[in-house]
C-alpha cells in the first residue's frame, strides 16, 4: 500500500464489537518478548486483550506499507518513551502513533513526519472542571467555563484529545506541560481549530483534526506538516477477517491546511 506525501492514514479496530472479544481482529503470536512481558503485567483480562489487539494493530498496519512481516518489526524509544521504528530496519520512512480506549484501537501513520493520535470514550467518568483547571491553559479554562454543564464533558474531551495528540507527536511526554500551549475551539461545528504553540516560531507548521466515531468515541490527530500544501487524512477500518473496510467518521473539527 502506498503512503503518499502529505497523507495521514488512520487505522481503526473495534475489539469486542462482535460480542466475542477473541474475534475482534485476528491475533497471531506477533508481539515481541518485551510486549508480551508488558501485557502479562496487566491485571485484568480485558486490559491484556486490548493491549494485544492494539499493539498487534501497529505491527500489521506497518506491514501494509512494507515487506517486513508483522512479527519482525523492532522499535526504539526516545528518552521520554515515544516509540519509533528501529532505524536499523530496512523500512520505508514512516512514523506512527497508537491510541486505545475500551472498545477502540487506532493507529496513525504518515511518511516520516511527527504524528500523534489520541482517543477517548465520551462516557468515561471525568471531573472536567478539576482536570482543566489543573492542566489547561488559562484561555482554555475560560472557554470551558462558558459551556453549559450538560455539554461540558464532550467539550473537555475535545481539548484533552487535541492536547494528548500534540504531546504524543512532539514526543516530549510530561516535560511538555499541557498549559504551555492552547487550542482555540469555537462552539459551532465543524470547528475551525486554532492553535497557539509553546514555540510560536513553529505553531503554524502543525495540522490538527478532531473526529467522532460510533457516537461514543472522540479522537484527535496532530501532525507536523513540514512542507507547504494541505495534509489529507484517510480513515480505514480493519475487520475481523483482516479485510479493509470503509468507516463512517464525523469530522468534528479541522485546522487550516487539512483535507478529508
Amino acid at each position: 500500500m502506498r503512503l503518499p506525501t502529505g497523507e495521514i492514514h488512520l487505522w481503526f479496530a473495534f475489539p469486542g464489537e462482535t460480542g466475542d472479544p477473541r474475534t475482534a481482529v485476528p491475533v497471531r503470536p506477533i508481539l515481541d518478548d518485551a510486549e508480551q512481558t508488558r501485557m502479562a503485567r496487566l491485571r485484568f483480562s480485558g486490559g491484556r486483550h486490548l493491549f494485544q489487539i492494539s499493539h498487534g494493530l501497529v505491527r500489521t498496519t506497518l506491514s501494509r506499507y512494507s515487506n517486513i512481516p508483522p512479527e519482525k518489526w523492532r522499535f526504539v524509544k526516545n528518552a521520554q518513551g515515544k516509540p519509533s521504528i528501529d532505524p536499523n530496519l530496512d523500512s520505508v520512512p514512516i512514523s506512527f502513533s497508537l491510541a486505545h480506549t475500551k472498545g477502540l484501537a487506532v493507529v496513525a501513520v504518515t511518511g516520516g513526519a511527527d504524528v500523534g493520535v489520541d482517543a477517548e470514550r465520551l462516557d468515561r467518568r471525568v471531573d472536567a472542571p478539576k482536570l482543566s483547571g489543573r492542566f489547561f491553559s488559562p484561555e482554555e479554562v475560560a472557554a470551558l467555563q462558558e459551556i453549559p454543564p450538560e455539554r461540558l464533558r464532550e467539550h473537555f474531551f475535545r481539548y484533552w484529545t487535541l492536547k494528548e495528540s500534540y504531546v504524543k507527536a512532539r514526543g516530549l511526554g510530561l516535560s511538555l506541560p499541557f498549559d504551555s500551549f492552547s487550542f482555540l475551539l469555537p462552539r459551532e461545528t465543524p470547528l475551525r481549530i486554532g492553535f497557539s504553540g509553546d514555540d510560536p516560531r513553529h505553531a503554524e507548521d502543525w495540522r490538527f483534526a478532531l473526529f467522532r466515531i460510533r457516537s461514543r468515541y472522540l479522537g484527535a490527530v496532530a501532525v507536523a506538516a513540514g512542507r507547504p500544501g494541505p495534509v489529507r487524512i484517510q480513515p480505514f477500518q480493519i475487520l475481523p477477517s483482516e479485510e479493509v473496510s470503509s468507516l463512517a467518521v464525523e469530522w468534528v473539527g479541522l485546522s487550516p491546511g487539512v483535507e478529508i
